[in-house]
C-alpha cells in the first residue's frame, strides 16, 4: 500500500471508528478508491469496513463484501478479518429477518473472537447474539448478553461500544415495558453519541427513543422527535431506520385518529420495507394497517391486511426456523459446557498431582522423623477419606446431571414432534379448504352438491381450529407468544366471528341472536387472541347445543361505562357442580357431551381463560345442569 493510501485510510477508519465527518455513501465512495491499492490484511480491512457501512443502505452489498473479506481472510488466517465479516454477514442476514442464517454467522464470529482473545469482537458479536433474543421477545436473556458486552466495554474504555451496549439494553427494556430504565439507557447513549459527533449514531438512537414515547403514550413528544430527525434518517439513506420511523408515525396518526396521515405513512414504511426485503417491519406495518383500516370502518381491507400480517408473521417466526434457532443456541452451550468440562479435568489431574506429591512428602516426613508418624499416618487416612468423599460426591453429581439431561432431551423431542406434526398437517388441510373454495368459485352446483362441499370446508377449518389449539397450548407453555397491547373494537370481533360460525351453525339448524350495541366500544389487548378466545367459546356453544335451539350473544356495558362484559348464551344441557370445577383446565372429559358427534381437544376453554387473563380480563361460567349455560368474559373499557 502507498503511503497516500495509507494516510486516507487512517483518516476513513477514525470517521468510521468515531463518527465523524462524512455519511456512509461517502465514506464507500472513498473506500472504493483504497480497493485498488490494497492488499493482505489492509484489504481485508477495507473488506469489512465497505461491508459495515452498506448495512443500512443495500443489505446484498453487505453480504457481498463480507463475503470478499471472509475469504481473504481464512487464506491469510486472520482470526480478527474473519469475526468481523461473519458479524456483519450475520447483521445483514438480521436485518433480513432471517434470524437462522444471522445466528450461525455471530456464533462462528465469537468462536474466531474467543481463539484470538479479541475482547472488542467478542462484545460486538455478545450484542448481535442478544438482538437475535430480542427479535425473539426474550428480552431477559438478550440483557443477559448485553451486560456481559457493557462489561468489557467499561474495561476497554470504548465509548463506541458503551453506547452500542446502551442502546440495545434500552431497546430489551422497552421490550419489557420498563420505559424508566429504557429511557436512561437511551439517553445516556444519546449522550455518548453526541460526545462522539456521530450523526448516525444520534440519529438511530432518536428513533428508538420516539419508539418508546409511543409505547409510553407520549404521543406528542416522539411525533415531535421523529418529524425532527426525518429529515438526517434520508441522508443517511437509511432504508430500516427510515422504515421504522414512517411506522412510528403511522402509530401516532392512528391514535390521533388522523387516518389519512396514518395510512400515507404506512404505505411509505412498506413500500421501503418491500424495496429492501425487510420482513420484520413488514409485518409490523401490516398489523398497523389492519388496525387503521378497521378504525375506518374497511372491514374488508383490515382483514386483508390481517391475513398479509399472519402470512408474513409465520414466514418469519415459522416453527421449523425457530428449532433450529434453538438447536444453534443449545449446540453452542453444549460446546461451551465441553471446553469448560475439559479445563476442570486438566484442574482435577492437576491436583491428583498435588495429593500425590504431598504423600511422598508425609512418607518421607516419616522416615526422617519417627516423631511424627501417628500424624503423618492420621493426614494419610483423612486425606483418602476426603477423595473417597469426593469421588461419591461428584459421581452423584454426575448421575443427577445425566438424568436431568436426559428428561430436558425427553421434552424438547415431545413438543418438536407436537410442533412437527401440527406443521405438517396444516398445509394438506388448507390446500383441501382451498380447492374446494376454488371449485365452488368456478363452477355452479344444484344445493345438494354445494351443501357437500361446504361440508368439506366447514371440516378443514375444523381440523385446522384443533391443529391451532395445540400449537397455542404449545406457545403457552413455553411462554413464546408475543403478546400485544392494541385498541380493539369488540363488536367488530364480535361480528366477524358470528360470521365465521353461521355455516357450522346452519347444519344443526342453530339460530344466532346478538346485541352488539349501536356505537363502538373498545378495550386494550391483543386483537387475536380477543378473536381466538371468543371463537373457543362460539365452538364450544355449538358443540353442546341440540338442533333447533339458539345461542345469543351480547355485549354489555356497566360501572359507568369502565367494564365491558361479552356473554355467550347456550340451550344446551348445562353444567354440573364437578364440570364447573374442572371447565377450564387441559384436556378434562365432562359429563356433557357435544350434541353433533363433534370431535374435542380439552384445549379451548383452557388457551382462552389464558388469553383473557393475559389481556387482564376475567372469564366465568354460570349455568344451572338441565337449563343452559352462559360463558362471560370482561374487561376494562377505554374510549
Amino acid at each position: 500500500m502507498t503511503k497516500l493510501a495509507l494516510v486516507l485510510w487512517m483518516v476513513i477508519a477514525s470517521q468510521s471508528l468515531f463518527g465523524q465527518g462524512s455519511s456512509p455513501l461517502e465514506k464507500i465512495d472513498s473506500l472504493h478508491v483504497l480497493l485498488q491499492s490494497s492488499s493482505h490484511k489492509d484489504l481485508v480491512d477495507i473488506y469489512n469496513e465497505v461491508s459495515w457501512n452498506y448495512r443500512n443502505i443495500h443489505i446484498d452489498s453487505t453480504i457481498y463484501y463480507a463475503d470478499k473479506a471472509y475469504e481473504l481472510s481464512t487464506s491469510l488466517n486472520y482470526p480478527l478479518g474473519l469475526s468481523k465479516s461473519l458479524n456483519f454477514k450475520g447483521v445483514a442476514y438480521r436485518n433480513q429477518s432471517n434470524f437462522l442464517k444471522a445466528l450461525s454467522c455471530f456464533f462462528d464470529a465469537l468462536k474466531h473472537a474467543e481463539q484470538s482473545r479479541n475482547l472488542v469482537q467478542i462484545s460486538y458479536t455478545l450484542i448481535n447474539i442478544g438482538n437475535i433474543y430480542v427479535f425473539q421477545t426474550n428480552y431477559e436473556g438478550a440483557i443477559d448478553y448485553f451486560e456481559k458486552a457493557l462489561i468489557n466495554a467499561n474495561k476497554l474504555e470504548d465509548i463506541d461500544l458503551i453506547a452500542y451496549c446502551h442502546v440495545n439494553l434500552g431497546r430489551s427494556y422497552v421490550g419489557l415495558k420498563n420505559y424508566i430504565d429504557g429511557e436512561i439507557h437511551l439517553k445516556h447513549a444519546l449522550e455518548l453519541r453526541r460526545k462522539q459527533k456521530n450523526d448516525e449514531g444520534i440519529t438511530i438512537t432518536r428513533v428508538d427513543l420516539a419508539n418508546l414515547y409511543i409505547l409510553d403514550e407520549k404521543y406528542d413528544r416522539a411525533e415531535s422527535l421523529l418529524l425532527q430527525n426525518l429529515k438526517n434518517v434520508k441522508s443517511l439513506s437509511h432504508q430500516t431506520t427510515l422504515a421504522y420511523s414512517y411506522l412510528n408515525l403511522a402509530k401516532i396518526a392512528l391514535h390521533k385518529n388522523d387516518l389519512n396521515k396514518a395510512k400515507k405513512y404506512a404505505k411509505q414504511s412498506l413500500s421501503v420495507c418491500e424495496a429492501n426485503r425487510i420482513k420484520k417491519v413488514e409485518s409490523d406495518i401490516l398489523n398497523l394497517l389492519s388496525s387503521i383500516y378497521e378504525a375506518d370502518g374497511n372491514a374488508t381491507q383490515s382483514l386483508y391486511y390481517l391475513q398479509q400480517f399472519i402470512i408474513q408473521k409465520d414466514s418469519i417466526f415459522n416453527e421449523e426456523s425457530t428449532r433450529k434457532i434453538e438447536s444453534l443456541h443449545a449446540s453452542y452451550a453444549a460446546e461451551k459446557k465441553e471446553a469448560e468440562t475439559k479445563f476442570l479435568k486438566q484442574q482435577t489431574e492437576l491436583n491428583l498431582l498435588v495429593i500425590h506429591r504431598q504423600k511422598i512428602i508425609i512418607w518421607l516426613a516419616v522416615i526422617i522423623s519417627i516423631l511424627f508418624l501417628g500424624l503423618a499416618i492420621t493426614a494419610l487416612k483423612a486425606a483418602k477419606d476426603r477423595k473417597k468423599m469426593t469421588f461419591q460426591i461428584e459421581k452423584q453429581k454426575e448421575d443427577a446431571f445425566k438424568h436431568n439431561n436426559s428428561l430436558i432431551d425427553l421434552n424438547h423431542e415431545k413438543n418438536n414432534l407436537i410442533r412437527i406434526l401440527s406443521h405438517d398437517l396444516r398445509a394438506p388441510i388448507n390446500n383441501i379448504k382451498g380447492l374446494t373454495m376454488v371449485h365452488m368459485a368456478n363452477h355452479n352446483f344444484d344445493k345438494e352438491d354445494r351443501d357437500m362441499l361446504d361440508h368439506i370446508v366447514t371440516e378443514s377449518d375444523r381440523l385446522l381450529n384443533m391443529i391451532t389449539k395445540i400449537l397455542n397450548v404449545e406457545a403457552l407453555e413455553e411462554e413464546t407468544k408475543n403478546y400485544r397491547s392494541d385498541k380493539i373494537n369488540v363488536a367488530f370481533v364480535a361480528e366477524q366471528v358470528i360470521d365465521n360460525y353461521r355455516s357450522a351453525g346452519k347444519q344443526k339448524n342453530i339460530q344466532f341472536t346478538y346485541d352488539l350495541g349501536k356505537k363502538a366500544r373498545h378495550i386494550l389487548g391483543d386483537q387475536l387472541k380477543l378473536h381466538q378466545t371468543m371463537e373457543n367459546l362460539m365452538s364450544n356453544a355449538i358443540k353442546f347445543s341440540p338442533k333447533n335451539t339458539t345461542i345469543h350473544v351480547q355485549i354489555t356495558s356497566f360501572e359507568n361505562d369502565k367494564k365491558l362484559r361479552i356473554s355467550f348464551k347456550d340451550q344446551g344441557p348445562g353444567l354440573t357442580d364437578e364440570d364447573k370445577s374442572k371447565i377450564f383446565k387441559k384436556f378434562q372429559t365432562l359429563s356433557a357431551k357435544p350434541t353433533g358427534d363433534e370431535q374435542s381437544t380439552g384445549l379451548g376453554l383452557s388457551i382462552a381463560k389464558q388469553y383473557v387473563e393475559q389481556m387482564e380480563g376475567a372469564i366465568w361460567v354460570e349455568s344451572t345442569y338441565g337449563e343452559g349455560t352462559t360463558f362471560h368474559i370482561e374487561f376494562t373499557q377505554v374510549q
